[in-house]
Protein backbone atom coordinates (compact mmCIF):
# COMPACT_ATOMS: atom_id res chain seq x y z
CA UNK A 1 0.00 0.00 0.00
CA UNK A 2 2.78 2.20 0.79
CA UNK A 3 4.30 1.67 -2.60
CA UNK A 4 1.34 2.51 -4.31
CA UNK A 5 0.67 5.75 -2.21
CA UNK A 6 4.63 6.93 -3.06
CA UNK A 7 4.07 6.43 -6.53
CA UNK A 8 0.62 7.95 -6.81
CA UNK A 9 2.45 11.16 -4.99
CA UNK A 10 5.21 11.17 -7.21
CA UNK A 11 3.44 11.07 -10.41
CA UNK A 12 0.94 14.24 -8.49
CA UNK A 13 4.39 15.75 -8.06
CA UNK A 14 5.64 14.79 -11.96
CA UNK A 15 2.48 16.60 -13.22
CA UNK A 16 2.84 19.32 -11.39
CA UNK A 17 6.11 19.62 -12.28
CA UNK A 18 5.13 19.57 -15.85
CA UNK A 19 2.11 22.27 -15.17
CA UNK A 20 4.71 25.12 -13.90
CA UNK A 21 7.28 23.97 -16.21
CA UNK A 22 5.37 25.19 -19.38
CA UNK A 23 3.56 27.90 -18.10
CA UNK A 24 3.09 30.87 -20.24
CA UNK A 25 2.20 34.31 -18.42
CA UNK A 26 1.11 35.97 -21.44
CA UNK A 27 -1.31 33.18 -22.10
CA UNK A 28 -2.15 32.89 -18.65
CA UNK A 29 -2.91 36.93 -18.38
CA UNK A 30 -5.18 36.19 -21.01
CA UNK A 31 -7.07 33.65 -19.53
CA UNK A 32 -7.66 35.96 -16.25
CA UNK A 33 -9.48 38.54 -18.14
CA UNK A 34 -11.34 36.23 -20.22
CA UNK A 35 -13.79 36.29 -17.44
CA UNK A 36 -13.63 32.06 -17.27
CA UNK A 37 -13.26 32.79 -13.59
CA UNK A 38 -10.77 30.29 -12.35
CA UNK A 39 -9.24 30.67 -8.81
CA UNK A 40 -5.18 30.62 -10.39
CA UNK A 41 -4.01 29.31 -13.48
CA UNK A 42 -0.42 29.32 -15.78
CA UNK A 43 -1.24 29.58 -18.89
CA UNK A 44 -0.46 25.83 -20.13
CA UNK A 45 -2.25 25.16 -23.09
CA UNK A 46 -4.96 22.43 -23.39
CA UNK A 47 -3.21 20.66 -26.58
CA UNK A 48 -0.07 20.79 -24.20
CA UNK A 49 -2.14 19.00 -20.94
CA UNK A 50 -3.73 16.17 -23.05
CA UNK A 51 -0.76 15.28 -24.61
CA UNK A 52 0.86 14.86 -21.16
CA UNK A 53 -2.30 13.09 -20.08
CA UNK A 54 -1.91 10.69 -22.89
CA UNK A 55 1.80 9.80 -22.15
CA UNK A 56 0.49 9.16 -18.31
CA UNK A 57 -2.89 7.14 -19.39
CA UNK A 58 -5.87 6.88 -17.07
CA UNK A 59 -5.14 7.26 -13.72
CA UNK A 60 -7.69 7.85 -11.40
CA UNK A 61 -6.11 7.78 -8.24
CA UNK A 62 -4.48 11.27 -10.20
CA UNK A 63 -7.40 12.13 -10.97
CA UNK A 64 -8.72 12.42 -7.58
CA UNK A 65 -5.21 14.40 -6.75
CA UNK A 66 -5.93 16.71 -9.16
CA UNK A 67 -9.12 17.76 -8.62
CA UNK A 68 -7.93 18.81 -4.87
CA UNK A 69 -5.52 21.35 -6.57
CA UNK A 70 -7.37 24.61 -7.20
CA UNK A 71 -6.52 25.93 -10.31
CA UNK A 72 -6.98 25.71 -13.89
CA UNK A 73 -4.63 23.10 -15.74
CA UNK A 74 -5.29 20.45 -12.72
CA UNK A 75 -9.04 20.65 -13.26
CA UNK A 76 -8.39 19.96 -16.44
CA UNK A 77 -6.34 17.83 -16.14
CA UNK A 78 -8.74 15.65 -13.92
CA UNK A 79 -10.68 15.44 -16.89
CA UNK A 80 -8.27 14.33 -19.31
CA UNK A 81 -6.50 11.22 -16.73
CA UNK A 82 -9.72 10.24 -14.70
CA UNK A 83 -10.96 6.57 -15.89
CA UNK A 84 -14.35 6.61 -17.34
CA UNK A 85 -14.91 2.90 -16.23
CA UNK A 86 -14.24 3.43 -12.67
CA UNK A 87 -15.89 6.37 -11.76
CA UNK A 88 -19.02 6.16 -9.06
CA UNK A 89 -22.02 7.77 -9.46
CA UNK A 90 -21.12 10.30 -6.57
CA UNK A 91 -17.65 11.03 -8.73
CA UNK A 92 -19.31 11.95 -12.06
CA UNK A 93 -21.64 14.25 -10.18
CA UNK A 94 -19.02 15.80 -8.20
CA UNK A 95 -16.90 16.76 -11.76
CA UNK A 96 -20.36 17.89 -13.73
CA UNK A 97 -21.71 20.23 -10.76
CA UNK A 98 -17.26 21.30 -10.06
CA UNK A 99 -17.39 22.77 -13.96
CA UNK A 100 -17.54 26.41 -13.74
CA UNK A 101 -17.19 27.45 -17.18
CA UNK A 102 -17.27 26.92 -20.51
CA UNK A 103 -13.56 25.89 -21.00
CA UNK A 104 -14.00 23.30 -18.24
CA UNK A 105 -17.36 21.61 -19.71
CA UNK A 106 -15.85 21.44 -23.41
CA UNK A 107 -12.62 19.42 -22.01
CA UNK A 108 -15.14 17.07 -19.62
CA UNK A 109 -17.08 16.55 -22.51
CA UNK A 110 -14.31 15.82 -24.90
CA UNK A 111 -12.28 13.05 -22.82
CA UNK A 112 -14.27 11.84 -19.80
CA UNK A 113 -18.30 12.34 -19.97
CA UNK A 114 -18.37 11.23 -23.53
CA UNK A 115 -17.01 7.82 -22.81
CA UNK A 116 -18.54 7.06 -19.71
CA UNK A 117 -20.21 3.58 -19.87
CA UNK A 118 -23.27 5.47 -19.81
CA UNK A 119 -22.89 8.69 -21.46
CA UNK A 120 -26.29 9.02 -23.07
CA UNK A 121 -28.20 8.06 -19.98
CA UNK A 122 -26.22 10.96 -18.14
CA UNK A 123 -26.19 13.26 -21.12
CA UNK A 124 -30.34 13.21 -21.30
CA UNK A 125 -30.58 13.75 -17.33
CA UNK A 126 -27.98 17.02 -17.73
CA UNK A 127 -30.21 18.96 -20.16
CA UNK A 128 -32.95 19.15 -17.82
CA UNK A 129 -30.71 20.88 -15.21
CA UNK A 130 -31.44 24.27 -14.32
CA UNK A 131 -27.86 24.78 -13.74
CA UNK A 132 -26.27 26.52 -16.63
CA UNK A 133 -23.15 24.53 -16.90
CA UNK A 134 -24.63 20.97 -16.34
CA UNK A 135 -27.19 21.50 -18.98
CA UNK A 136 -24.54 22.38 -21.73
CA UNK A 137 -22.37 19.24 -20.32
CA UNK A 138 -25.48 17.64 -21.45
CA UNK A 139 -25.17 18.91 -24.71
CA UNK A 140 -21.25 18.70 -25.63
CA UNK A 141 -21.54 15.36 -24.55
CA UNK A 142 -24.54 14.54 -27.00
CA UNK A 143 -22.71 16.20 -29.80
CA UNK A 144 -19.35 14.37 -28.94
CA UNK A 145 -21.31 11.14 -28.99
CA UNK A 146 -22.63 11.70 -32.08
CA UNK A 147 -18.90 12.26 -33.69
CA UNK A 148 -17.82 8.74 -31.69
CA UNK A 149 -21.24 7.42 -33.30
CA UNK A 150 -22.28 6.52 -29.98
CA UNK A 151 -25.57 8.50 -29.98
CA UNK A 152 -28.70 5.77 -29.81
CA UNK A 153 -31.47 5.92 -31.49
CA UNK A 154 -34.94 8.16 -32.74
CA UNK A 155 -36.24 7.13 -29.70
CA UNK A 156 -33.62 8.63 -27.77
CA UNK A 157 -33.63 11.98 -30.13
CA UNK A 158 -37.26 12.43 -29.20
CA UNK A 159 -36.18 12.27 -25.93
CA UNK A 160 -34.38 15.00 -26.13
CA UNK A 161 -36.47 17.35 -28.43
CA UNK A 162 -38.45 17.92 -25.05
CA UNK A 163 -35.73 20.33 -24.26
CA UNK A 164 -34.86 21.74 -27.94
CA UNK A 165 -36.84 24.64 -28.09
CA UNK A 166 -37.02 25.76 -25.06
CA UNK A 167 -33.25 25.67 -25.00
CA UNK A 168 -32.86 26.60 -28.73
CA UNK A 169 -34.27 29.93 -28.17
CA UNK A 170 -32.90 30.84 -24.99
CA UNK A 171 -30.72 34.63 -24.58
CA UNK A 172 -27.54 32.62 -23.59
CA UNK A 173 -25.18 32.64 -26.23
CA UNK A 174 -22.88 29.87 -24.89
CA UNK A 175 -26.59 27.48 -24.37
CA UNK A 176 -27.40 28.78 -27.37
CA UNK A 177 -23.86 27.44 -29.26
CA UNK A 178 -24.04 24.47 -27.01
CA UNK A 179 -27.48 23.50 -28.44
CA UNK A 180 -26.60 23.81 -32.15
CA UNK A 181 -23.39 21.97 -32.08
CA UNK A 182 -25.18 19.13 -30.58
CA UNK A 183 -28.16 18.92 -33.37
CA UNK A 184 -25.44 20.12 -36.46
CA UNK A 185 -23.49 17.11 -35.17
CA UNK A 186 -26.36 14.51 -34.83
CA UNK A 187 -27.52 15.98 -38.45
CA UNK A 188 -24.07 15.81 -39.96
CA UNK A 189 -23.15 12.17 -38.45
CA UNK A 190 -26.37 10.31 -38.52
CA UNK A 191 -28.34 11.19 -41.89
CA UNK A 192 -30.92 8.92 -40.23
CA UNK A 193 -31.81 11.41 -37.93
CA UNK A 194 -31.47 14.64 -39.91
CA UNK A 195 -34.79 15.25 -41.79
CA UNK A 196 -36.55 14.57 -37.74
CA UNK A 197 -34.09 16.90 -37.12
CA UNK A 198 -35.19 19.63 -39.67
CA UNK A 199 -38.67 19.03 -39.22
CA UNK A 200 -38.36 20.41 -35.58
CA UNK A 201 -36.46 23.21 -35.60
CA UNK A 202 -38.81 24.46 -39.06
CA UNK A 203 -41.82 23.74 -36.26
CA UNK A 204 -39.33 25.93 -33.52
CA UNK A 205 -39.10 28.62 -36.30
CA UNK A 206 -43.04 28.70 -37.03
CA UNK A 207 -43.71 28.89 -33.27
CA UNK A 208 -41.49 32.00 -32.85
CA UNK A 209 -41.88 33.76 -36.50
CA UNK A 210 -41.63 37.69 -35.97
CA UNK A 211 -39.73 36.99 -32.45
CA UNK A 212 -36.23 38.03 -32.07
CA UNK A 213 -35.44 34.39 -32.23
CA UNK A 214 -36.40 33.72 -36.02
CA UNK A 215 -33.19 34.74 -37.70
CA UNK A 216 -31.12 32.79 -36.08
CA UNK A 217 -33.46 29.66 -36.05
CA UNK A 218 -33.41 30.33 -40.05
CA UNK A 219 -29.98 30.09 -39.94
CA UNK A 220 -29.58 26.85 -37.86
CA UNK A 221 -32.04 25.17 -40.56
CA UNK A 222 -30.04 26.59 -43.17
CA UNK A 223 -26.40 24.70 -41.66
CA UNK A 224 -28.73 21.61 -40.72
CA UNK A 225 -29.86 21.56 -44.59
CA UNK A 226 -26.02 21.30 -46.02
CA UNK A 227 -25.10 18.61 -42.86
Amino acid sequence: CRYFFLKSMSLLCDTLVFIRHHQDGEIAEKIRNSGLGYNMNYGVSSMLLANYAKKTGRNQELAESLWKENFREAKLTTFMVADPTHLSETQINTYVHGCTNIEMVEIAALYLFSHLDEALKYAKQWIRSDERYVKMAGYLTIARLAVLKKFGTADDLNEIFSLYETDLVSHDKLLYQSVTKAFQELAFRRQDLKDAIIAKTNYICERNKGTEFELQIREMIQILKYC
